[in-house]
């Protein structure tokens, strides 16, 4: 049976707001929830302030007969403090997965991860399949929070064998609001000296599709996600007209992070400055395999149409606010004659 009533959680972000246009044509309710306010306001859906780091979300998914739940309030690039991310990844999931578990009318559950979960270091397999996420005490935060965040999610799908639950593992995305792209994007990159790592993207329409089919379709289980091929950081950087230069030391992750943030002027994630250094690859195949599926733009791709200009763009502009209080008190109306109907 597809899904009737969805509930999308992180639909403030540009990621929420893109896979909740896609869906809106085609389910009978749906609904978003974030502690902010959309980018712009969607008629077709019903928006309620609600933060997944409290117990109310569960309350939220089972007062409105939520059938399908798509959690994508995960904060992977995040100027927020770590502890602030743990809260959201960890604390917020596991409230999620208590609204989502029985008597819960939940049958699907869509959780939004991250290449970021393999980490990245000198001895990293040069290809990553979805087996080798394997705890390591000396994971960065995003990366550890990552892995408990999952584990929690695969404890629930194997004691909810009537909820269909679904992780992706999103490859590395260079749309307008990410720290990797501000940083390739910068005239003089600094870079660490005799490293030139393999980047793995993933274009942001690509990144909406899979989720949408993830919703719309019946696919359970864990898939990387990611482009085709790779570029290397020197070539990326080239794609954008900048210019590479080589003098951070390639240690220390507290000294590079420093550094980055001092040459570049940007404060890039702990796992992201391991990347820029030893780089990260993933096995899609079974992706392509169960989905029928793969991305439509390579990773050369990617980063072409980031240096075109033509990453995904807002459907629609931020909505002024008259506009968007007029737009929110049609959605009242809807809602009040879906009521006495």
């Amino acid at each position: 049976m597809p899904p009737q009533r969805i509930l999308i959680t992180g639909v403030s972000n540009p990621l929420g707001a893109a896979v909740a246009r896609r869906l809106a044509p085609q389910v009978p309710f749906l609904f978003g929830c974030d502690i902010s306010d959309p980018i712009s306001a969607l008629e077709e859906m019903d928006f309620v302030h609600a933060d997944t780091r409290l117990s109310v979300i569960g309350k939220l998914v089972r007062r409105l007969n939520i059938d399908t739940v798509v959690h994508l309030a995960v904060m992977i690039d995040s100027p927020h403090h770590e502890r602030s991310i743990h809260e959201t990844d960890v604390i917020g999931t596991m409230n999620v997965l208590v609204g989502c578990a029985p008597p819960s009318p939940v049958r699907k559950l869509v959780v939004k991860s991250s290449q970021a979960i393999y980490g990245a270091g000198p001895s990293d397999p040069s290809l990553y399949s979805e087996e080798m996420a394997n705890w390591d005490r000396y994971a960065s935060g995003v990366t550890r929070d990552l892995l408990e965040m999952e584990q929690l999610v695969g404890e629930f799908a194997l004691r909810s064998e009537a909820c269909s639950v679904t992780v992706l593992r999103l490859g590395y995305r260079v749309s307008d609001d990410t720290s990797l792209a501000r940083y390739i994007s910068l005239p003089i990159v600094p870079t660490f000296a005799g490293f030139d790592p393999r980047l793995q993207l993933l274009h942001e329409d690509d990144a909406v599709e899979v989720i949408v089919r993830s919703v719309v379709e019946d696919q359970a289980g864990v898939f990387n996600v990611a482009g085709d091929g790779v570029v290397l950081l020197s070539q990326a950087i080239g794609i954008m007209g900048g210019r590479n230069a080589p003098i951070l030391p390639p240690y220390g992750r507290s000294f590079s992070r420093l550094g980055l943030r001092m040459l570049a002027g940007i404060d890039i994630p702990t796992h992201l400055a391991d990347v820029l250094a030893y780089g990260s690859v993933i096995d899609c195949s079974r992706l392509a395999a169960q989905y029928g599926w793969k991305p439509a733009y390579s990773s050369r791709q990617t980063m072409d149409a980031l240096a075109r200009g033509r990453q995904m763009e807002q459907i629609e502009p931020p909505s002024p606010p008259q506009e968007y209080e007029l737009q929110v008190y049609l959605q009242q109306r809807r809602r009040r004659a879906r009521l006495l109907s």
